[in-house]
């Protein structure tokens, strides 16, 4: 059997433990939330998590903790050019 040509990327992405509070019950949590890239701080992790996470009963207070991960993501040319969007041309500096 032929070896399929792949598609493949390594991606950092950002695990983070957030303490999030119930304000209905006054109680609070803990959450996960795997976020895409690196972040420079705890500030800027907190602008990126409070869409994700934020309601009218969930108040996201803190990252506590957060680790980044390195992952090795791949699928066949064939799944690629079937589910990948099409991007414009790349601009080059030609003269």
């Amino acid at each position: 059997m032929a070896r399929q040509p792949i598609v493949s990327r390594t991606i950092q992405t950002t695990k983070a433990n957030v303490l999030c509070i119930d304000v209905q019950n006054e109680q609070p949590f803990t959450k996960e939330v795997i976020l895409p890239r690196t972040y420079k701080d705890e500030r800027s992790m907190l602008k990126r998590i409070k869409p994700v996470l934020e309601t009218e009963t969930q108040k996201v207070v803190h990252v506590q903790s957060y680790v980044v991960e390195s992952t090795l993501y791949g699928m066949t040319e064939e799944e690629f050019i079937r589910t990948a969007q099409i991007l414009p041309p790349r601009k080059t500096n030609e003269n």
